[in-house]
C-alpha cells in the first residue's frame, strides 16, 4: 500500500514488460529541473533511487532520494516527499544508522499525518517506533507504537497488530513496565488462540463436508442395491406368470388324456376311474396352493420395497429441503457482499462536498441499474505548476452489476494515478487512461474485450476555456440558448487487442458567457418505456436539457429523474443511468 502511488505513476512512464534505466530517467531528470517542473523531477529522482537499490548499490540511491525530498518539498507534492523520506530511513536503517534513519522516519510520520491516509501513518509509526529501539530509545518507542495498535484494531490487520503486541511486550520490558508487558503478552496469546480456533472451525467444517460426501456416497449405495432388488422382483412376477401358463397346458393335457383312456379303457371299474378323478382334483389343489402363495409373496415383497423407496423418498425430500436452506443462506451471503461492494464504490466515488467545492452550480444524477454500477463519475483538481484547473470525468464500463462495479474500480484508480502523476492535458489522459486499462488486463495477451467509453473535460478557471476529449461519448453543452455536441473519438478506451495506433482528439469550448454543460452515459438515452415500449432516443433527451437548462441545478436533476422514472412505464431499468451538469462562467466572474 505505501507504494501505491508509485505503483500508478509508473504505468504513464514505464513500459508493461520493462523497467526503465538508469540511462533513460536521468535525461529526464535533468530537463524537468530545467524546466522548473518539480513534481516531475522529484519523481524521476525517486524512480532512480528505487533503480540503484533494486540493483544493491545504495550509495547511488541516496543522493538521489536526497535531491528528491527537495524538490517534492518545493512542488508540494505531499505523497512523493513521504515516499522519498520513507525509502531514505529504511536505506539507513538497512545501513543500520539507526539515529539517521529515525529524522527521516519522523518526518516521513509528520507528511503522512497531513494526508490522514491509515496505511501511510501505519507504516510510519511503526519504522519511527523500531528506530526508537534499535537507539535503545525505548520509552520513546511506545507511543507510537500505541498509535499504530490503535490503527490496527481499527482496520482489522491481525499480523500488524500482532506485531505491535510483540514490541510493546518487548519494549514494556526493558523499561521495567512488566505488569504492561505481560498485560501485552496475553493479548499477544489471546490473538494467538483465537486465530488458531479460526484454524480449528475451518478444518471442522472441512470435515462436516466430508462426512457430507461420505453419505451420499452410502446414498448412492443404497439406490442400487434398491435397484438390484427391484430386478429381482421383475424376474419373480415373470417366473410366476411362466408357472400359471405351465399348470393351464398341463390341466389340458392330463384332460385329454383322461378322455382317452375312458376311451380306450371302457372296462375298467368306477373305482379306478373314481381314483384317477381324486389324484386330479389333489394335483390341481397343489397347484392352486402353489399359485397362492407365489401371489402372496410377491405381494410381500411389493410392499417391502414400496416401504424402503417411501423411506429414500423422504430422506431425499428432507436432504433438499436443507439444500434449500444452504442456497438461501449463500444467496444472503452473496447479497450481502454486494452490498458491501456498493458501500466500497460510493467510497470511491466523490463526495457531494467535494462536488460543490470544484463545481458550486451543479448535480449528478446516478442511479445504477443493480446495486453496484459500471458507470461512475469523478471529479478532480489539477494542482499542476501553473493552474488549479477542474477535470471531470463521466465513464461507461462494460457490463453492469459486480463485473461493471470492478471495472469501475480499475478505472478510478487508474485516473487517480495519471492525474496525480501530473498528466494534465484530456486526449494524453484518455491515451494514458487507455494504455493503463489494457495493461492491467493484459488484453494484448489474453483477448478480453472489456472497456469503458468516456467523456473527460478539463475547465481551464484562468483562462476562461473548456477542454474537451472524447472516447465514444459525447459532451454537450448550451450557450445562448443553443445547444451544441461534441462527438467522442470512435475508440473506447480498451476493449480488447488494436490492431493499429490511434490518439484521440482534443476539442476546445471558449466561455465567453454563462454556459451549461453536460456528460452522460448512455442509460437515460437507451432506456426502455412509454405507450409503444420504445428507447428515449437521443433527440428526446437533448430537447429535455434544452428545455430545463434554465433552472437551478437542483431542480434539473430532479425533473431529469421525474421524467426517466416515468417513461419506464412499468418496464425494467435497462442500464445504469448517469447525468452530470454543471455551470461554467467567464475567467474572472464569480
Amino acid at each position: 500500500m505505501r507504494f501505491l502511488f508509485a505503483v500508478a505513476s509508473l504505468l504513464i512512464v514505464i513500459d508493461s514488460e520493462a523497467q526503465q534505466t538508469v540511462a533513460e530517467l536521468e535525461p529526464l531528470l535533468q530537463a524537468a529541473i530545467k524546466a522548473k517542473e518539480n513534481g516531475k523531477a522529484a519523481y524521476y529522482a525517486y524512480e532512480l533511487a528505487k533503480i540503484h537499490v533494486a540493483e544493491q548499490h545504495p550509495e547511488k540511491a541516496s543522493p538521489y532520494l536526497s535531491q528528491g525530498i527537495s524538490l517534492a518539498r518545493k512542488s508540494g507534492d505531499k505523497s512523493l516527499l513521504y515516499l522519498c523520506n520513507d525509502r531514505m530511513g529504511l536505506l539507513l536503517s538497512n545501513q543500520k544508522n539507526y539515529s539517521k534513519a529515525l529524522e527521516y522516519y519522523l518526518d516521513a510520520l509528520a507528511v503522512a499525518e497531513e494526508l490522514k491516509k491509515s496505511d501511510y501513518l501505519l507504516e510510519s509509526l511503526l519504522n519511527v517506533s523500531t528506530a526508537y529501539g534499535a537507539v535503545k530509545k525505548y520509552k520513546k518507542a511506545i507511543d507510537p507504537l500505541e498509535r499504530a495498535l490503535a490503527i490496527t484494531l481499527n482496520n482489522g490487520d491481525a499480523l500488524k497488530q500482532r506485531q505491535c503486541y510483540a514490541l510493546l511486550t518487548e519494549y514494556c520490558g526493558k523499561i521495567g513496565l512488566t505488569d504492561k508487558a505481560n498485560e501485552y503478552r496475553e493479548l499477544t496469546k489471546k490473538l494467538d488462540d483465537r486465530q488458531q480456533a479460526e484454524l480449528a472451525k475451518q478444518q471442522e467444517h472441512q470435515a462436516l463436508e466430508k462426512q457430507v460426501q461420505e453419505k451420499d456416497a452410502v446414498q448412492k449405495n443404497t439406490a442400487a442395491a434398491l435397484q438390484k432388488q427391484s430386478q429381482q422382483l421383475r424376474k419373480a412376477e415373470d417366473s410366476l406368470l411362466a408357472t400359471r401358463y405351465s399348470l393351464k397346458e398341463t390341466t389340458s393335457s392330463l384332460e385329454e388324456a383322461r378322455i382317452v383312456n375312458e376311451k380306450r379303457q371302457l372296462e375298467i371299474d368306477l373305482l379306478s376311474k373314481d381314483k384317477a378323478l381324486a389324484d386330479l382334483r389333489l394335483q390341481e389343489q397343489e397347484a392352486r396352493l402353489e399359485n397362492e402363495a407365489l401371489f402372496r409373496n410377491s405381494i410381500i415383497a411389493v410392499v417391502v420395497l414400496l416401504a424402503i423407496l417411501s423411506i429414500v423418498l423422504v430422506t431425499n425430500y428432507r436432504r433438499k429441503i436443507a439444500v434449500n436452506k444452504k442456497i438461501d443462506q449463500q444467496n444472503k451471503n452473496i447479497k450481502s457482499s454486494i452490498n458491501y461492494a456498493q458501500r466500497i464504490q460510493e467510497a470511491m466515488l466523490p463526495k457531494r462536498d467535494a462536488q460543490q467545492k470544484l463545481l458550486a452550480e451543479s448535480f449528478v444524477l446516478f442511479k445504477p441499474r443493480d446495486i453496484v454500477s459500471g458507470d461512475f463519475y469523478w471529479f478532480s483538481e489539477i494542482k499542476s505548476w501553473y493552474s488549479p484547473d477542474v477535470v471531470i470525468v463521466a465513464a461507461d464500463c462494460t457490463g453492469h452489476g459486480v463485473p461493471g462495479a470492478f471495472m469501475s474500480m480499475i478505472g478510478i484508480n487508474a485516473l487517480n494515478g495519471i492525474v496525480g502523476g501530473g498528466m494534465a492535458e484530456p486526449d494524453q489522459i484518455l491515451q494514458a487512461l487507455d494504455r493503463d486499462i489494457r495493461n492491467a488486463l493484459q488484453q494484448d495477451k489474453t483477448g478480453n474485450n472489456d472497456g469503458m467509453d468516456v467523456a473527460l473535460c478539463i475547465f481551464r478557471k484562468e483562462k476562461g476555456i473548456l477542454e474537451f476529449a472524447g472516447a465514444k461519448n459525447p459532451l454537450v453543452y448550451i450557450q445562448n440558448g443553443k445547444l451544441t455536441q461534441i462527438k467522442g473519438d470512435i475508440h473506447p478506451i480498451g476493449g480488447g487487442k488494436r490492431k493499429h495506433e490511434f490518439t484521440y482528439r482534443k476539442h476546445k469550448v471558449p466561455i465567453e458567457e454563462p454556459t451549461i454543460v453536460y456528460l452522460f452515459s448512455d442509460g437515460y438515452r437507451d432506456q426502455f418505456g412509454g405507450k409503444e415500449g420504445t428507447k428515449f432516443l437521443s433527440k428526446n433527451f437533448n430537447q429535455l436539457l434544452l428545455d430545463i437548462h434554465q433552472k437551478p441545478m437542483d431542480e434539473q436533476k430532479k425533473i431529469l429523474d421525474e421524467r426517466i422514472e416515468s417513461w419506464k412505464s412499468g418496464h425494467p431499468q435497462t442500464d445504469d443511468i448517469m447525468v452530470i451538469g454543471f455551470k461554467l462562467y467567464p475567467a474572472g466572474v464569480v
